[in-house]
């Protein structure tokens, strides 16, 4: 059995504002969830629950602020592991990295920085074009990204995406190869 050698694009901006949703809807984070308010979240089981053979883990994200504050966000965003685990696969290794970050500055807290969707954009259509990823994985539930999946798909790699089921676009589960929700990853049960 071989395992696709991955890449995933991660839209922090997309996934943090949904996740807080959540949170001041009622829905209770698992004790693990890494959150830095308004700019990062993420739970190890992001990348435990499958089987990824990760090249990177790129997290796209932005925050106001001077050059302190961005490079203290990016720390953070690097300091995070992830791993992924094959031990039902024989001869196929562990591993464990870090998350690749992204930051850029956006002038209020209110504002989206538009730098974060180009940025993934330029990043997804350039990994579309090389050999080594075959598979390619999107976290964030922005519709805006349908055309950038689509143009992807064209070039032969596939494509899975997951989401929180909050400001989830509906049409996104319609261009991807496998779609999973994140909820579970990130809160616990609902009661």
């Amino acid at each position: 059995m071989t395992i696709p050698r991955s890449i995933a694009f991660v839209d922090g901006e997309n996934l943090v504002m949904r996740y807080q949703a959540m949170v001041n809807s009622g829905r209770t984070p698992r004790d693990d969830v890494i959150h830095e308010l308004d700019c990062f979240v993420w739970h190890p089981g992001a990348t435990k629950w499958s089987m990824f053979d990760f090249i990177r883990i790129n997290y796209y994200t932005s925050t106001t602020g001077d050059m302190p504050k961005i490079d203290a966000l990016k720390h953070v965003i690097c300091a995070t592991e992830y791993a992924y685990s094959y031990t039902h696969v024989s001869g196929v290794p562990d591993g464990e990295a870090y998350l690749v970050p992204h930051v850029f500055h956006k002038p209020s807290k209110n504002t989206k920085a538009r730098n974060v969707d180009l940025q993934i954009s330029i990043d997804v259509l350039r990994a579309a074009h090389l050999n080594a990823p075959e598979m390619l994985l999107i976290l964030s539930g922005d519709g805006d990204y349908i055309p950038l999946i689509q143009e992807a798909a064209r070039h032969g790699k596939e494509i899975w995406l997951g989401a929180f089921s909050s400001g989830l676009n509906p049409r996104l589960k319609h261009h991807v190869d496998v779609f999973f929700e994140l909820d579970d990853i990130f809160f616990l049960a609902a009661k």
